[in-house]
């Protein structure tokens, strides 16, 4: 048995899978980052900053929406009305993230990873992880707006050339869906009746010119049609049009 019908992906390969390599990558490299920061801050007896709470939830989250979004454009074609939504709600977890944490890091993201700021070795690596935290947060964040905005180009473009119809096909009876049309203009001209009977005509002595055929005339003279004439009630017999060889030996 053939598979059903499958609605192609309306996003382009390049930048669809572009843009979701991006927000994972930043997703996984910020909850990394985070996951360390958590294990250091539970090890020291410090709570979980509400800002890096926000963060881990929104990279945790967009991880999630990549795989299970890519699977269902795998399988059955991603609805756009689908990925706008979901996107939507990420992009407004990480612009959240990023105005709190822009608004917590701002004194440590504009200084230099340096022993005058970080004092030794272990200041430095804390403070470089915190600038990479900063900037894997920008990059997710317009990696999700980039994708929004694919989501609302291919929608329009979708909107624009019609909804997606499987067609109808004979496969079914073991007949090529491509030949479809050609079988049934096949079918339709087969199914035409030709028979060599001329149509009738009119009159019994009238002269061999059906009535059905369109008199031809000039320009400006009137159409005549030849039947049989009466002068003085006497019937005239039909002339005779046809060629016989016998009447030249």
């Amino acid at each position: 048995m053939r598979s059903k019908s499958v609605k192609p992906s309306a996003y382009p390969k390049l930048p669809f899978h572009g843009i979701r390599f991006l927000i994972f990558l930043s997703a996984a490299v910020v909850a990394i980052i985070l996951a360390v920061f958590i294990y250091h801050l539970h090890a020291d007896g410090y709570k979980l900053p509400f800002a890096f709470l926000i963060l881990l939830i929104a990279a945790l989250l967009s991880i999630l929406n990549v795989v299970f979004t890519s699977l269902v454009n795998c399988a059955c074609g991603l609805s756009t009305k689908l990925s706008i939504i979901l996107n939507a709600l990420l992009l407004a977890l990480w612009l959240l993230s990023l105005a709190l944490l822009s608004y917590n890091m701002a004194h440590t993201i504009l200084t230099s990873c340096g022993t005058q700021y970080w004092g030794n070795k272990t200041g430095i690596s804390v403070c470089r992880s915190y600038k990479a935290l900063f900037t894997f947060t920008v990059t997710g964040t317009v990696a999700s707006i980039a994708s929004i905005w694919l989501d609302f180009i291919v929608r329009r473009r979708a909107n624009r050339l019609g909804a997606y119809d499987p067609m109808g096909s004979m496969a079914a009876v073991g007949e090529d869906p491509a030949d479809v049309k050609l079988a049934d203009r096949n079918e339709s001209v087969s199914s035409v009746k030709y028979d060599a009977v001329p149509p009738p005509m009119s009159g019994a002595g009238s002269a061999p010119y059906y009535d059905s055929a369109p008199a031809r005339s000039r320009r400006g003279e009137s159409r005549v049609k030849f039947n049989t004439y009466d002068h003085g009630g006497y019937g005239v017999p039909a002339q005779q049009t046809g060629y016989d060889p016998a009447m030249y030996r």
